[in-house]
């Protein structure tokens, strides 16, 4: 008799493994395309959206021999450090796959795989939770199939592949659910497991945990050596994989970033249907509502008008049966509904929105707005309280009206299917189009492709070239690049590479077998004026600008044209010249960055230089501008050389004083007529005593800054 169990049991195991499994298969296929299943086909990956960054993050960490920490990926990025964490490459799979390398060709993608594993553990556990929580076979399979087809889940699949893992979540609301003596270890196990994937997965275990075992040691009353071995084991190992997986490579101050307060949750999110970011909508009945483009990209939580409806009866049956109220209480652990009500706030961040309308907005100091920053998509966070409270609903519409429930599940998920059908067709017929791929027969000279290293001149962790070279990276063999797209950056790192490279140019040293992506037109004009007699030949092509040291006689006539036609900035004499870094500005060279989106371009580093041609000037002319010096009680002095086409000019001092803090200062000085050669001026700015915001415990900034540059003025005479 309990042979033939436990047959029956492994008969119904295997059943249900290779539904679920098929079930997958068929999801995978419609969302990616069949084509795409095929795990040595990467270009589909590589049409405009964040997955192209996964693949590259993990094509550079699978061509890369071990290193230590396991995770590191320098050859992604170069100098500004890196590992297979911060390009979200699900590193999971990345450290597994990489083990395999022997056998695996230059071009493999693991993405279709975790796609089939993520439908396959979606709709198997959400049968097992709802198998558990009704006791009914058939209830679970119709039930499984709202988490397979569930919207904040597929919205992921496009733009983050390992936050699709929504399979780990059902995990938690499994946790929330046990309360035998072993389930700490499954606790741990879980944090555990969700670093290898995603860490706003962990973040969110990690606060149910912590706030469960505080419940346990106050309520349960546990003995505190055991409270505080548990915690300790938990975070010690956390940290430990952590620091193997890569997690530490970047600076713990660098994980601080601005979004907190912005990519968060509105109150009115879960009802708001349409995604405008990817023009989605997910519903047939319930309109959008226009939320901000943050909220309604990070914040993005519709349940359908199925969810809907089932959270609504649920609370309703709640608040209307006491002894419901009493069972649901019962079924959780303690510390569940607290936890949940501190990632909700969480979610809602310090500025609290209902649609349009700010209700509520709390300062933060930098003391709290660092740590929380680290989290700046909380948005994310509210999808715990959707499953919990969807899976509580189910309890209670079950507990409620038992075998009747069955005939209201089926409506509810058929309402489901029918109402997002709009969103799931969206995805389903959606044509992956290679988007701003370069497609110049130029990138296929042997010439450029025999070449095995590819560099922008603005090292930043978001370069807006990424997108267009990505597949050009990798089928090409690249071995280095610090074109990247990465969620984190070392600062520090980030900073001197740019002022390394912009040293290296202006002492025209370029690397041998490398390709240099031009970033903009003033870095462009200086690179024309730096290596004007030497053998290096500059392209345009694709809309793209680059340039390879002895490639001269590469260049066709189109190139030669545009680029002896390129000319300097010609400024009027007496007119101001606002200034913003985004701004196409001709005249700005090397050496300056971003202020915040604000008005204004910072200097920084050690050179910077702006460009002018200036015509019939037979005396000597003056520059004005207005500034705001980096100067402060921590910084009290900065000194700078100011040198024309080369040549010393003068010197520029600013001290600090209480009244002169962040206040705009007036500056003028002469260029001289001796020094303004073949009717060109380049002013460069060399900076004596470097410090960044970051040295000086002022913020996360590690730009060496100088000067932010409001305007400037060219006049004939000293006014």
């Amino acid at each position: 008799m309990k042979l033939k169990i436990e047959k029956l049991f492994i008969k119904e195991s295997l059943t249900l493994i290779l539904f679920y499994f098929f079930v997958s298969l068929i999801l995978t296929s419609l969302f990616i395309g069949y084509e795409n299943l095929n795990v040595f086909n990467t270009k589909w990956l590589f049409s405009g959206d964040d997955r192209s960054a996964h693949q590259i993050g993990w094509y550079f960490f699978k061509n890369d021999f071990w290193r230590f920490p396991l995770g590191v990926n320098p050859n992604y990025g170069l100098d500004i450090g890196n590992s297979i964490v911060y390009s979200d490459s699900i590193p999971l799979l990345a450290l597994l796959f990489k083990s395999l390398n022997f056998i695996l060709p230059s071009q493999f993608q693991y993405f279709s795989i975790w796609f089939i594993l993520c439908f396959f553990l979606q709709g198997i556990l959400s049968y097992f939770l709802t198998l558990k929580i009704t006791e009914n076979k058939k209830i679970s399979i119709i039930l499984s199939f709202f988490f397979l087809l569930f919207p904040p889940a597929l919205y992921r699949i496009d733009w983050h592949p390992a936050l699709f893992a929504h399979w780990t979540l059902i995990l938690t609301v499994f946790l929330m659910l046990r309360k035998d003596n072993h389930v700490d270890k499954s606790w741990i196990l879980l944090i555990l497991l969700t670093s290898l994937i995603h860490f706003y997965f962990t973040v969110i275990n990690l606060i149910i945990f912590n706030l469960v075992k505080v419940f346990d040691y106050f309520y349960k009353k546990i003995n505190l050596k055991s409270y505080l071995s548990t915690i300790f084991t938990c975070h010690i190992t956390l940290i430990i994989l952590m620091y193997v997986v890569g997690y530490f490579e970047v600076r713990v101050i660098d994980t601080f970033a601005l979004g907190f307060g912005t990519y968060k949750l509105n109150i009115l999110s879960i009802l708001d249907s349409t995604n405008s970011h990817t023009n989605t909508a997910w519903s047939w009945i319930i309109p959008g509502l226009n939320l901000s483009r943050e909220e309604e990209l990070e914040g993005f939580n519709f349940v359908g008008l199925g969810g809907l409806s089932l959270v609504i009866f649920g609370f309703y049956l709640l608040f209307n049966d006491k002894k419901l109220r009493s069972s649901l209480n019962k079924k959780f652990i303690n510390g569940t509904y607290i936890s949940l009500v501190v990632i909700f706030l969480l979610s809602l961040s310090n500025n609290i929105s209902i649609g349009n309308l700010k209700v509520l907005s709390i300062p933060l100091t930098d003391y709290f707005y660092g740590p929380l920053s680290i989290i700046r998509s909380s948005g994310r966070l509210f999808w715990i309280i959707s499953y919990f409270v969807i899976f509580a609903s189910i309890f209670l519409i079950h507990k409620k009206f038992k075998k009747k429930s069955f005939l209201i599940f089926l409506i509810i998920v058929a309402i489901q299917i029918i109402d997002t059908s709009s969103g799931l067709r969206s995805y389903i017929e959606r044509d992956d189009k290679e988007y701003n791929l370069i497609k110049s027969n130029f990138w296929e000279n042997n010439e450029i492709t025999k070449l095995n290293k590819i560099l922008t001149t603005s090292p930043v962790n978001y370069n807006k070239h990424f997108d267009a070279f990505a597949y050009f990276i990798e089928s090409n063999h690249i071995k280095k690049t610090n074109i990247i797209k990465m969620a984190r950056a070392n600062r520090n790192k980030a900073a001197n590479n740019r002022y390394t490279l912009i040293n290296d140019f202006n002492k025209r040293n370029l690397e041998n077998e490398t390709i240099y992506i031009i970033d903009n037109i003033g870095h462009l004009l200086s690179l024309k004026e730096i290596f004007k007699n030497e053998n290096v030949g500059f392209f345009f092509k694709d809309n793209i600008w680059s340039m390879v040291k002895g490639k001269r006689d590469l260049m066709d006539e189109n190139d030669k044209k545009i680029f002896n036609n390129l000319s300097l900035y010609e400024p009027e004499f007496f007119k101001n010249n606002n200034l913003m870094f985004n701004n196409p500005n001709r005249f700005v060279g090397f050496g300056w960055s971003h202020n915040l989106n604000d008005n204004g371009i910072w200097s920084e580093g050690n050179f910077s230089n702006l460009l002018f041609k200036i015509s019939n000037v037979n005396t000597d002319i003056f520059f004005e501008m207005d500034i705001i010096p980096f100067v402060n009680k921590k910084n009290k002095e900065l000194d700078i050389e100011v040198y024309i086409n080369g040549k010393f000019n003068n010197e520029l001092k600013f001290k600090f004083t209480e009244d002169s803090l962040e206040k705009k200062t007036k500056v003028n000085f002469k260029i001289k007529k001796e020094n303004i050669t073949n009717n060109m001026i380049n002013i460069e700015f060399r900076n004596l005593n470097l410090k960044s915001p970051y040295d000086l415990l002022i913020s996360p900034d590690s730009r060496k800054l100088n000067f932010l540059l409001l305007n400037f003025n060219f006049l004939k005479e000293n006014i």
